[in-house]
């Protein structure tokens, strides 16, 4: 009777453990959720802290000096690229985004009407109160992006703080991560954060590569094409091709709506010379000046950014791959190595 009664304790005590985990894991789930623009703020800081750290690390492989001098020299290098590149492309910048804001509902009137023309569109489109429907939506988006980018200097400049302070003390906040994994595991954890870091640091090497090969190709290309606002255009899609993938097609958008503008033909010319660009920066520049980079597969990149647009709009795509990254480590070091004891070539390691 007792070992009865022992036993109906024991499964109840276990019951009750499992329930309060599910509660708990429901009640981050829920906080999360909430504090989903503030958590992507902090991985954005942290991706900062590893491009600086990346930047110190170069510098203390050919400098006698210590963390402290090469932390503050990446700092001040970023801080002065950005000032640079504001100097020298700033003003032709900042005179050519607001006519580019202003020409692009023309090229979207411009081309709905020529989309009109063509033989059933009209027919297919008479369900439709008007090509209004169609263009406001895209007209919207369009400006909510501009407008984001341009409301977003306060949150950039709090990414940069937050990577800074991330950067300059990472041991702190590392030795206060690991408490709350068990003694016996932190070693293990210690290594996972390592390997993370490391592919996260080949993973934006691998997009800086491709940012500015792409930005400086489609600027020359277009100016040499005649297409307006050629630096303004190339800026945006050197940006964009940040975001693996869908980035490139959504940088190519407004160019070749500007380019429609002026002839139809140097729209399709703007499409070839997009196909090109990036033709020869997935099979040629990476292969070659990014031998070792973390690439993930252009599915999987896909599937992940639709799910972060889902969860958190534009910021979910901009950060769904890095957080790929980690997610990737963190599954084949902890699962895949350590639970299902199989080898696996381990990103960035």
């Amino acid at each position: 009777m007792d070992d009865g009664f022992g036993n109906l304790a024991l499964f109840t005590r276990r019951v009750l453990i499992a329930v309060g985990l599910v509660a708990l894991v429901a009640v981050l789930l829920y906080l999360a959720g909430q504090l989903i623009d503030v958590l992507l703020l902090v991985f954005a800081g942290i991706l900062v802290a590893v491009s600086i750290d990346g930047v110190s690390r170069l510098f203390a492989r050919y400098l006698p000096l210590s963390r402290f001098w090469t932390l503050s020299l990446a700092f001040l290098l970023i801080v002065l690229l950005f000032v640079g590149l504001g100097g020298l492309i700033g003003p032709p910048l900042m005179a050519q985004f607001p006519q580019l804001i202003q020409q692009l509902p023309e090229a979207l009137q411009e081309l709905a009407a020529t989309l009109l023309d063509l033989p059933g569109i009209e027919a297919a489109l008479k369900e439709v109160e008007g090509p209004g429907q169609i263009i406001n939506p895209l007209l919207e988006q369009f400006t909510k992006i501009f407008t984001s980018t341009f409301g977003a200097i306060a949150s950039f400049f709090l990414i940069l703080l937050i990577g800074f302070y991330l950067v300059m003390s990472p041991a702190m906040y590392l030795s206060n991560m690991l408490l709350l994994f068990p003694p016996a595991r932190r070693g293990r954890w210690l290594e996972v954060f390592a390997i993370q870091g490391r592919a996260l640091r080949l993973w934006l090497l691998s997009r800086l590569i491709s940012m500015l090969f792409v930005g400086i190709s489609i600027s020359i290309g277009l100016y040499f094409m005649g297409v307006p606002m050629a630096s303004a255009l190339g800026l945006i899609a050197g940006l964009l091709t940040f975001i693996p993938y869908l980035g490139p097609i959504l940088g190519m958008i407004p160019t070749v709506l500007i380019a429609f503008l002026a002839s139809p033909e140097l729209a399709l010319y703007a499409i070839v010379l997009y196909f090109v660009v990036e033709t020869l920066e997935s099979n040629v520049v990476m292969p070659v000046a990014a031998k070792g980079v973390v690439r993930l597969p252009p599915a999987y990149t896909v599937i992940v950014q639709l799910a972060g647009a889902a969860v958190a709009g534009l910021a979910g795509v901009i950060l769904a791959t890095p957080l790929a990254v980690v997610a990737v480590v963190a599954i084949q070091m902890l699962y895949i190595e350590d639970v299902l004891g199989d080898e696996v070539d381990v990103l960035g390691k």
